[in-house]
């Protein structure tokens, strides 16, 4: 009876283990679980290329205007006068002491700077420089000679011209058009000018000190 009740027990243990050993079917999904935590930030991309240039902007408006410039020396007057060959007249030129001696071209502007109390200074242009008057130029090689003058008076200024050529012939107006320029200074300046050493022939002394003295 004991074996019956031994063999039996093995029976049983053996049964037991080959039913909870099979593997059932599987069961439905769970539900999903919660959203994990957010990952840590990716690391920077590289920099897009540059845009293109955008368009110009418009002006601006103009600006406030400049402070005026120091004040000229009332004492002085700068003109100019350009003088075309066909306005050039033949005259008498009076001697010196004596009646006329001869003719000159010349021509004659009103100027109403010049007064009882002022002297003129004037200049012909030759290029870029200002050539004090009287000018006499004599050509060495063939005698030939060019004059050119200034005369002056209240109220006007007188230009003068004339040249002799190789052969004696005179001329009494020049071959191109000429640029004159005349400073009328009061006399009580031009004294002091003098008194300063000034070469009143040089146009550039005569600014350098009108420009120091005003």
């Amino acid at each position: 009876m004991n074996k019956f009740y031994r063999l039996l027990s093995v029976v049983t243990l053996a049964l037991s283990v080959a039913l909870w050993s099979c593997k059932g079917d599987q069961g439905p999904q769970g539900p999903a679980g919660p959203q994990g935590a957010q990952g840590p930030q990716g690391a920077q991309g590289a920099q897009g290329a540059q845009g293109a240039t955008g368009a110009v902007g418009a002006t601006g408006a103009t600006g406030a205007t400049g402070t005026n410039g120091k004040d000229g020396n009332a004492n002085v007057k700068w003109s100019e006068a350009t003088i075309a060959a066909a306005d050039w007249k033949t005259v008498d030129a009076a001697g010196t002491g004596v009646g006329n001696t001869g003719q000159v071209g010349a021509v004659e502007k009103t100027d109403a700077n010049i007064s009882a109390s002022s002297i003129v200074m004037a200049y012909v242009k030759i290029g870029t420089q200002w050539v004090a008057l009287p000018r006499v130029l004599v050509k060495e090689t063939d005698g030939s000679t060019e004059q050119v003058s200034f005369g002056f008076e209240t109220g006007k200024i007188s230009f003068y011209y004339s040249s002799k050529a190789a052969g004696g012939v005179m001329s009494y107006k020049p071959q191109t058009s000429l640029v004159f320029g005349y400073s009328t200074i009061e006399k009580t300046l031009l004294a002091n000018m003098k008194a300063a050493g000034v070469n009143l022939r040089s146009r550039e002394a005569v600014e350098t000190y009108l420009q120091t003295h005003r």
